[in-house]
């Protein structure tokens, strides 16, 4: 075998590594174009990303002010309510939201659950304001007595009442408050007549049985809760006297002249669907319960007339008018779990909650 000389082995060895080193270039030439991913100034050797460029930095930053969403701008208060105080004297404007908290804290007892506050927030703020719409009483919504803590009453009324309890009940009331502030039940893009009263009979009365007018969302349904409310049938009796004089200054019925005694004063009685008393006679004459209800101060117009044992006993089921929202159903329908909303609606059926700034 013929021996390679030392010249031919350099030449021979440089050109295998000649070699090798385009075979290492060309295998690893498919993987140059990733090279820019990991060009300097995308990362950092802790992995961190590295601060871009100002310049960049700057556009980018013009860039996201240009599509972010426009700042909505601040809701406008809602519009005060001008109540006739029997306490002042005076018509007084109440900013909407001190006029909920107070009107709140005169109605239902800091007991109560959140949704039924909140129930009644809506709608005494949606009464006021339909009777602002609707008065001829020198433009005021509604008469309350702030002294008496009837309707509506002032912070100052609720501290001295509250005591220690004010701070905590004030702060959960304002809280509650800023809410609803906004919202109303609204009958036709309106706000509607949403009145409201302690206890039902059991079901709530039709509006033109009380009043003149009979609305669409006021024709009364069902609220049996009210029957396990405190207070719900309570019997008071009078003597013959006290119902002969309040027949004449709150009905001009003279009972003397009826030609029988008392036992022969109350005649047929007629109770309306939801139990209310629709007419009743007396002495011979034909009268409303609702006139009977104002003549006898009673608590309700659902009631029953008895003579026995030498007296009137007249039993009366339900506190107040009847009509709307029954505040002791609306604390059982949220202690059931109801939301404010529901309670409305379901009092106030063919209504919807829509926002006073809408």
């Amino acid at each position: 075998m013929q021996e390679v000389s030392a010249p031919m082995k350099t030449t021979v060895k440089r050109t295998l590594l000649g070699a090798a080193l385009l075979a290492v270039l060309a295998a690893a030439l498919p993987f140059l174009c990733l090279v820019p991913l990991f060009a300097p100034g995308q990362a950092g050797s802790s992995g961190q990303a590295a601060a871009p460029d100002t310049a960049e930095a700057g556009s980018q930053t013009e860039s996201a002010a240009a599509t972010a969403a426009p700042t909505a701008e601040p809701r406008a208060e809602p519009q005060a309510i001008l109540l006739w105080d029997e306490a002042q004297g005076q018509a007084v404007s109440v900013p909407a939201r001190e006029y909920m908290m107070g009107a709140a804290a005169c109605e239902m007892p800091m007991t109560w659950p959140d949704a039924a506050l909140q129930a009644q927030m809506v709608a005494s703020h949606s009464w006021a304001l339909y009777q602002l719409a609707h008065s001829d009483a020198a433009g005021t919504a509604i008469t309350v007595n702030s002294d008496q803590c009837s309707g509506w009453t002032t912070q100052a009324v609720l501290q001295s009442r509250w005591g220690d309890e004010f701070d905590a009940n004030w702060q959960r009331l304002g809280r509650l408050a800023d809410q609803v502030l906004y919202d109303l039940v609204l009958y036709e893009g309106q706000p509607a007549a949403a009145c409201y009263h302690a206890v039902s009979s059991g079901h709530t009365q039709a509006s033109q049985r009380v009043w003149v007018e009979a609305l669409p969302y006021l024709q009364g349904v069902d609220s049996a809760w009210d029957q396990y409310a405190d207070g719900f049938e309570v019997s008071v009796q009078y003597t013959a006297q006290q119902v002969s004089d309040a027949l004449v200054s709150g009905l001009g019925i003279q009972a003397g002249q009826s030609g029988s005694g008392p036992a022969g004063w109350v005649g047929e009685t007629v109770w309306d669907d939801a139990g209310y008393v629709e007419s009743i006679t007396l002495c011979g004459q034909q009268v409303s319960g609702t006139q009977v209800r104002s003549a006898l101060s009673l608590r309700s117009a659902c009631f029953a007339i008895a003579w026995q044992d030498g007296q009137f006993t007249v039993t009366t089921r339900g506190y107040g008018h009847g009509v709307g929202l029954s505040q002791a159903g609306a604390r059982a329908m949220a202690a059931g779990g109801s939301s404010w909303q529901e309670i409305l609606l379901y009092y106030f059926p063919g209504t919807e909650i829509g926002s006073a700034g809408a």
